[in-house]
């Protein structure tokens, strides 16, 4: 553990989600050969839909509609469907096969291993704050084993835009019914949590679990963490 500046009042503890709570790595690279699986497989309208194509035109999309960067459940039910598009099938059919293949994805992305030290922390630590989840992903908390931890749940597209921008931060203060000040947020990415969160006006703990220097951050949280457990200490 590793102070940098001083900690003010807190209220409320929001947490990113993804390599965070748990090791996201396996699940997203299991997601996704699923959903190449799927439409290879499984219909015959999908079977030249792969990775290089869906890369392609989601590039094209995110630059004809940028907005569509900020909201990856949106971005990858357009890419589906103008894919399913491109191959001829009807406007209708398209629809409803994306939506398909978009659900099974879900479904797959869902399948989260929660360790044991993360329940032991938001055990601890529910009963002394309000518990907040800001996700720029979209992992389904409500069908794991996380959901019961947490009041409020912000995930970029319908809340806001992405982190680092200070939308979902802004957002939770606002359903919380605190200053952003009293926000303490703990994630493990130097932009999106640490950056995202200081600059929105809100206190940070940045998890360095993977072993990067202090050069690698853009500005300062109030502490480093290279365990999650660690928070139980600091609180």
């Amino acid at each position: 553990m590793r102070f940098y500046k001083r900690m003010a009042p807190i209220k409320v503890l929001s947490f990113d989600l993804d390599d965070t709570l748990y090791d996201n790595v396996p699940v997203m690279a299991a997601a996704e050969a699923w959903l190449l699986r799927a439409l290879r497989d499984d219909y015959p309208e999908s079977t030249l839909l792969g990775e290089a194509s869906l890369a392609a035109i989601k590039r094209r999309l995110i630059a004809e509609q940028p907005a569509l960067a900020h909201d990856v459940s949106a971005c990858r039910r357009r890419v589906l469907t103008e894919g399913l598009l491109q191959q001829g099938v009807a406007p209708e059919r398209a629809g409803e096969l994306a939506e398909r293949f978009y659900q099974g994805f879900i479904d797959e992305r869902g399948k989260i291993t929660v360790p044991e030290a993360t329940h032991r922390v938001l055990t601890a630590l529910k009963d002394k704050y309000l518990l907040a989840v800001i996700t720029n992903g979209n992992m389904p908390l409500e069908r794991t084993e996380l959901a019961s931890y947490f009041e409020i749940v912000l995930k970029a597209g319908p809340d806001g835009r992405m982190k680092p921008a200070p939308d979902l931060f802004q957002r939770l203060a606002e359903q919380a019914g605190v200053s952003l000040s009293e926000i303490l947020h703990i994630g493990d990415h130097i932009n999106t949590d640490v950056a995202g969160a200081v600059h929105s006006g809100c206190q940070a703990v940045w998890l360095n679990d993977n072993g990067r220097t202090e050069a690698d951050l853009q500005c300062l949280p109030q502490v480093a963490l290279t365990r999650l457990e660690q928070l139980t200490e600091l609180l």
